[in-house]
């Protein structure tokens, strides 16, 4: 559309005069200029709110011949996923986060006047940039000048692609415009750093920037744990964090933003770690354009399930990221030697100490977590482009969590400046408890050291927050949300432990209308039910309750997308995720499931099963026919003779057709029942031997993956804590001190 197309140019030429108008006025004084930088950003703010008005307009009302439209909407999807179209693709996101820039401009030049002129210049200049690359690939294209062969000019499509099954989600429609308000908050960090730098004021930037820290720390807090609870809902793999590279790139911003707002506190309170928060503040923003080039270059494709496909923005991001990375890096160097700060008192057994351990252990965390994360870039320098295994991240994050447990468990109870060694007695009884809470653990089943000592000191932790923050309200005192957002961390742990490290999961088949009682539960398989919208669900009993879990073949994505059944209750979640339906006509008379890990043997009945790769047969004529095997090394310990089976399966659309394989040494048949990719896993079905009970045989199998997630409600709820504490202390401290 050329009004639209003519928006976003407007908007780059208006924001360029602010930028140039703004930094000549920081340098001349001149009121006139002030006033023009003003009135070209307040331009802006109109045509980037007109633009993201038009653009919904056209989702709404269906205007297919604008490419972003018909990318991403369509008539069949109803209006919550129509308005969640908005942040689908990357030029929405774009225009997202130029709504949110636009927003905190107004905000900051109502109550900055100080250094307006110089944050404004910079937050413009970030947001030029963006307009740039949205006057590369604009969401108001014509669709016909994006592929002429494919469309005739000035005639629209009837229809639109419409949106990834996916991301048709109720959780989609709230968790990117929190975690994009959270990532475009750290360009206001970014701009009072840089504004620090260039006036030479390492003081007073402090004040006015830390508000604008914690709403960035609680929003891209939430965020994150929003996409958790999306990718465990809707996803079915069976978690809610895989150490994902996109993942992580929402995570090491967010760590680094945690160590500045505890920065903060110190250099409030004692004049020190001037250059280290003027560092972080800059490391934020410039981690989350490394993290937006990351998703949206394609360059993780083959490493990520949430990463963008390949882009032709390549050029253009990189030179965002490197832009304003020479900008702080240049400026930093400069100013570095002119930093003078207070010494931070020297005690181990004082706050600030305790505070800055912790800085430290976030850092280290989120250093380590940047390097895994690059690894595809960084192996791809020297040959072919590799991930790190999530091994990686899990032998890092626990002892850095014990760690870090119990920096936040002791630092409250210091005081500033002094050695506070004595206090430590006051939380015996804290400790005696928390030690209790372990050895009841230990006998439930927790034995590994690490996650012991994490469980330990995370009650330890809970025990002391909970306590300050139950005094300091009971006072009618509202000063207790750093406390409680820590308590809300420590039931976070605490739930993460539980559900991730001791979760049970197992493979089944479910007869149609037979009951199967599986770990504890009693599962009956009632058929699949079609739904209106396409997306099937299959029926399950639990315990006489009826659960649904979505399996369902997707035109869009070419493959059958499923979708868990969640059961909540108070100490545990059972997570049921379907794999596939085996019709009657292709089951077996009765049969075991058995799962293999690859490269890891297996032992079964007397024989030692291997699990060795997969071997790919020629892909058919239509998109999504393919043919694939699973090789399987077979010995049998008393001969010792290796022989290879290679059970198999052929997808022809939405057919799938099994290739048996026998079992060496007594004909009975192997099925390849299910594929794992993201643990490297299959499953088998064996058939029983003749005469085994018949009960099921010839019905309609449903295999499932079913797992119980102990104590999971302990992560939901310390989030909501984690949240309530973060909105307590950014609420107090703009009633203490506004904007």
């Amino acid at each position: 559309m050329i009004a639209g197309i003519l928006m976003t140019s407007l908007t780059f030429v208006a924001l360029f005069i602010s930028v140039v108008a703004y930094f000549l006025h920081h340098r001349r004084g001149e009121e006139a200029l002030l006033r023009l930088g003003r009135l070209a950003f307040y331009t802006s703010v109109v045509l980037i709110f007109a633009q993201a008005i038009l653009l919904m307009w056209g989702i709404l009302t269906h205007h297919f011949e604008w490419i972003y439209v018909f990318s991403y909407s369509s008539k069949s999807l109803p209006l919550y996923y129509l308005i969640a179209t908005f942040w689908a693709g990357q030029e929405g996101t774009f225009l997202l986060w130029l709504v949110f820039g636009a927003i905190y401009g107004l905000i900051l030049i109502r109550h900055r006047r100080d250094d307006e002129a110089l944050v404004m210049t910079f937050m413009n200049l970030v947001q030029a940039f963006i307009v740039m690359i949205l006057v590369k690939k604009n969401p108001f294209t014509y669709v016909w000048e994006i592929n002429p062969a494919g469309f005739r000019a000035g005639i629209s499509p009837l229809d639109g692609n419409g949106l990834n099954p996916l991301l048709q989600d109720p959780w989609m429609t709230i968790h990117p415009p929190i975690l994009f308000a959270g990532y475009s908050s750290t360009m206001i960090l970014f701009a009072f750093a840089m504004s620090a730098l260039i006036k030479r004021n390492y003081d007073n930037w402090v004040r006015p920037a830390f508000p604008y820290a914690l709403f960035a720390g609680m929003t891209l807090g939430i965020g994150i744990i929003l996409g958790g609870y999306w990718a465990y809902t809707t996803l079915g793999w069976g978690g809610y964090w895989g150490w994902d590279p996109v993942e992580n790139s929402s995570l090491i911003p967010w760590l680094i933003s945690l160590g500045l707002i505890h920065g903060m506190v110190i250099q409030r309170r004692q004049e020190g770690m001037k250059r280290s928060n003027v560092f972080l503040a800059l490391s934020s923003f410039i981690l989350v354009l490394y993290g937006s080039f990351l998703t949206r270059s394609g360059v993780l494709t083959d490493f990520s399930v949430h990463s963008f496909g390949e882009s032709e923005l390549n050029t253009y991001l990189v030179g965002f990221v490197g832009l304003f990375l020479l900008i702080a890096a240049l400026a930093f160097i400069m100013r570095t030697r002119e930093f003078k700060g207070q010494k931070i008192q020297s005690e181990f057994f004082s706050r600030e100490n305790f505070m800055l351990l912790g800085i430290l252990v976030l850092s280290i965390l989120a250093i380590f977590t940047f390097i895994g994360t690059s690894s595809p870039l960084l192996t791809g320098l020297f040959g072919t482009a590799s991930n790190v295994s999530i091994n990686y991240y899990n032998s890092l994050a626990g002892p850095l969590g014990i760690i870090l447990a119990a920096f936040i468990a002791l630092a409250p109870l210091m005081s500033w400046k002094r050695d506070s060694r004595d206090k430590l007695k006051s939380v015996i009884v804290h400790a005696v408890l928390a030690l209790l809470g372990g050895i009841a653990a230990f006998f439930l089943g927790i034995k590994d050291m690490i996650p012991l000592l994490i469980l330990i000191l995370s009650v330890f932790l809970i025990l002391i927050n909970g306590e300050i923050v139950w005094r300091t309200a009971s006072k009618g005192n509202w000063n207790f949300g750093g406390y409680l957002a820590h308590a809300g961390i420590g039931f976070m742990l605490i739930g993460i432990l539980t559900s991730s490290v001791y979760d049970r999961s197992t493979k089944v088949t479910l007869p149609l209308g037979v009951t199967t009682e599986v770990m504890g539960y009693p599962l009956q398989y009632n058929g699949k039910l079609s739904s209106p919208d396409g997306k099937d669900k299959v029926l399950i009993d639990v315990a006489s309750k009826t659960t649904y879990a979505k399996f369902y073949w997707s035109d869009y994505s070419q493959a059958y997308m499923v979708a868990p059944s969640v059961q909540n209750m108070p100490l545990q979640d059972l997570y049921i995720s379907p794999i596939q339906i085996i019709p009657a006509n292709e089951t077996m008379t009765n049969h075991q499931t058995i799962t293999l890990q690859k490269g890891i043997p297996f032992e079964f009945e007397g024989n030692r099963l291997t699990f060795t790769g997969y071997e790919m047969g020629e892909h058919g004529m239509n998109a999504g026919d393919m043919q694939i095997a699973a090789v399987i090394t077979f010995v049998n310990p008393g001969s010792y003779n290796e022989q290879i089976i290679k059970p198999g399966m052929r997808m022809i659309g939405q057919k799938r057709e099994y290739i048996p394989a026998e079992f060496p040494g007594n004909g009975r048949t192997i099925l390849l029942e299910g594929i794992n990719v993201e643990s490297s896993s299959i499953s088998l079905a064996v058939s029983e031997p003749a005469g085994a009970n018949q009960a099921s045989a010839g019905k309609e199998l449903l295999a499932v993956e079913v797992s119980v997630k102990p104590l999971i409600n302990l992560l939901w709820l310390g989030t909501l804590l984690m949240f309530f504490g973060f909105l307590t202390a950014l609420t107090n401290r703009l009633r203490k001190q506004p904007l």
